[in-house]
């Protein structure tokens, strides 16, 4: 293992596996909770959006920037983050429906454009497959929450920040384990070498 490759991983492997085992288990009771998570989940982004909106409408207003051509753009995009975001947080039921949309849309563009990308590599001659799964994955996903309409949109936020909170869990135990098994491996080369050297 070249100097590079440590550097890449980190020090500490045990508090890696604890944040990576903590994240899998949240992410599990996330998968139980799917309708709170979603609710959450909006309820943060309204936040969020409100936060930034005030902030940027602070900056508009505070900063001396009168011959600006973009400012009043500038604080029009201020007040619709603060007007969406405070629409979330009044009724976070029908911000689960835009948000749900949203995400629908999103999934369908980038499945069928994964998908033309995997056509355009097929008739290249370059790897395709694993593109044409991961374009067919999204547009299943979007089908499915089309499928379930509207009763996904109580759910559906909620399960995917769980699974992403899984996938994140597993792989930082993956670079735990990897770590470990690095620091055992130099361990066991060092000790080899100091037994070469008394003998």
């Amino acid at each position: 293992m070249t100097v590079e490759e440590k550097l890449e991983l980190p020090i500490n492997w045990d508090w890696f596996l604890a944040l990576g085992v903590g994240m899998v288990i949240l992410g599990i009771l996330g998968v139980g909770f799917a309708f709170y998570l979603t609710l959450a989940s909006v309820l943060m982004f309204g936040i969020l959006a409100v936060v930034s909106g005030v902030l940027q409408l602070g900056h508009g207003v505070a900063s001396k920037e009168d011959n600006w051509s973009g400012k009043a753009l500038h604080l029009l995009i201020a007040l619709i983050y603060i007007l969406f975001g405070g629409m979330l947080l009044w009724d976070p039921f029908s911000g689960s429906i835009s948000l749900t949309l949203v995400l629908t849309v999103f999934l369908t563009g980038i499945g069928f454009s994964r998908i033309f990308y995997a056509w355009k590599c097929w008739n290249r001659g370059w790897k395709w497959k694993l593109m044409l799964v991961g374009g067919g994955i999204d547009l299943l996903l979007a089908g499915m929450i089309l499928y379930g309409w509207p009763g996904t949109v109580f759910w559906v936020i909620g399960l995917f920040v769980a699974m992403e909170m899984m996938i994140n869990g597993w792989l930082l135990i993956a670079i735990a384990l990897t770590k470990r098994k690095s620091t055992r491996e130099q361990k066991d080369f060092s000790t080899s070498q100091s037994k070469d050297i008394a003998i």
